[in-house]
């Protein structure tokens, strides 16, 4: 009986089963990149995905929350992204989130007082401020 066959066969299924899946992982799902976010603004990504990201969606930081609001859509500055008057604003917003809490019509206290404070708390409403609303 011929062998070919079947070392054609094995190619073709480690083909498909490993390479393939190591593949698109690479290509699409590494989350290394900052996919556009500068350095400087890489350490507001890393503390929204972490103390943020499982509740919120923010294109920029690459979360897709299951509980809060998308922010990219509740916090999206309604002028041009660069007008500081609008990035301060949202900054605003998000610390007072962040340090008092937040409420929802439909569950109050969904998102509690103090989750972050202080520098981190800082950064993270720096990060959201430049970035809500690119997505």
């Amino acid at each position: 009986m011929n062998k070919k066959p079947f070392v054609i066969f094995g190619l073709v299924l480690v083909l498909l089963a490993v390479v393939i899946p190591f593949w698109a992982f690479e290509r699409d799902g590494n989350t290394a990149n900052n996919d556009g976010v500068p350095p400087e603004d890489t350490p507001g990504k890393q503390l929204f995905q972490t103390n943020c990201g499982n509740c919120h969606t923010l294109y920029a930081a690459g979360t897709d929350g299951d509980f809060g609001p998308n922010l990219d859509m509740k916090l999206a500055p309604a002028g041009p992204a660069a007008d500081k008057t609008a990035v301060a604003g949202i900054k605003t917003q998000v610390l007072t989130a962040l340090e008092e809490g937040a409420d929802s019509p439909d569950v109050p206290g969904r998102m509690p007082a103090g989750i972050v404070t202080g520098a981190v708390a800082e950064e993270i409403a720096n990060f959201v401020a430049h970035y809500a609303g690119e997505g």
